[in-house]
């Protein structure tokens, strides 16, 4: 059967929206399983399918189409296992993907253009996320060489956006703020992309802390908890990351009480979303600290035995 994107993203679509990672990664294990088993048939050869078995034949019309649809096929599977497995923080089928979905686009000789582009994108996010950030860097000015091409302020928002994760993550705080005004002012203002402003929001509100502009980084924080409040039922992806970093700017300000609070919800969303990966693992060592600083042994304890069986679960 013939792979159809549309059928395979709405259905990876339905199993998202159950947060159920079993049930979503053995859905995209079978497409992968199934794009790559497909084999072209057509009428005349009861073998190959094809009619005629010389080896030095030209390809028909027909076989030419099911190469492409294949390929394409394998493109989307490849990417969002890639993606999924990022998610979880499962770092070695992460890479494993990436590495085969970019080898496969290279085959396609699809290099230079902008799915490509997007493909080193999702690559430089893992990078960075993996704590390697010349190579994440790196990614994202290849990246960008293509991007800019394009002039698709959708796709150079998102560069913006997460060349500024880097910044932040190396502790370089106003160019991260830089990357992500940037991202906002470019980033169309359209219902659709209601996730992508919140989430450049409550980065922007961490460069901003990090800056030590408080009062920016509050008012951007609450434009971003505003927007995760109204959209996906309130169980967008990123959500969890605009109330940790809530927690956080309560926990600096010693109130521990609304630290803990924070928190937990934070928590909470990390574990129905993605599971118990690695932000699920921070998130309750973090629950475990604020506990600590009021006094709550019981909770202080609770949170570590959460933190170490994931842990030992990721391995």
């Amino acid at each position: 059967m013939a792979f159809d994107s549309k059928t395979f993203y709405d259905e990876l679509d339905s199993y998202y929206s159950k947060y159920d990672n079993a049930a979503t990664e053995k859905f995209l294990l079978n497409c992968l399983e199934n794009v790559e088993s497909s084999v072209y048939l057509a009428s005349g050869c009861c073998s190959c399918g094809d009619g005629d078995c010389s080896d030095d034949k030209e390809l028909s019309e027909g076989e030419r189409d099911w190469i492409i649809t294949r390929s394409q096929g394998l493109i989307a599977v490849l990417n969002e296992l890639a993606c999924f497995y990022r998610g979880l923080g499962r770092w070695e089928d992460c890479m494993k993907n990436f590495d085969r979905l970019r080898k496969e686009m290279e085959s396609c000789g699809l290099e230079e253009t902008e799915n490509y582009a997007l493909v080193t994108l999702n690559l430089a996010g893992a990078y960075r996320l993996m704590g390697k950030f010349d190579e994440a860097l790196g990614a994202f000015v290849k990246a960008g060489k293509l991007i800019e091409k394009s002039g698709d302020p959708y796709a150079l928002s998102s560069l913006y956006n997460n060349t500024g994760l880097v910044y932040q993550d190396m502790k370089e705080f106003a160019r991260a703020a830089e990357s992500f005004e940037k991202a906002i002012e470019l980033m169309p203002k359209t219902p659709e992309n209601e996730a992508e402003i919140a989430t450049s929001h409550n980065n922007l509100a961490m460069a901003y802390y990090g800056a030590g502009e408080q009062e920016k980084a509050e008012a951007a924080l609450e434009k971003a908890l505003d927007i995760f409040s109204r959209i996906d039922g309130g169980m967008n992806p990123h959500y969890a990351g605009g109330l940790n970093t809530k927690a956080l700017f309560a926990f600096n300000k010693k109130d521990y009480a609304e630290a803990v609070k924070l928190f937990e919800q934070a928590v909470e969303k990390t574990r129905l979303i993605f599971g118990e990966n690695h932000e699920f693992v921070i998130g309750c060592r973090n629950c475990a600290l604020a506990y600590s600083r009021l006094g709550d042994k019981a909770g202080e304890e609770k949170y570590t035995k959460m933190a170490d069986e994931a842990e030992a679960k990721l391995g």
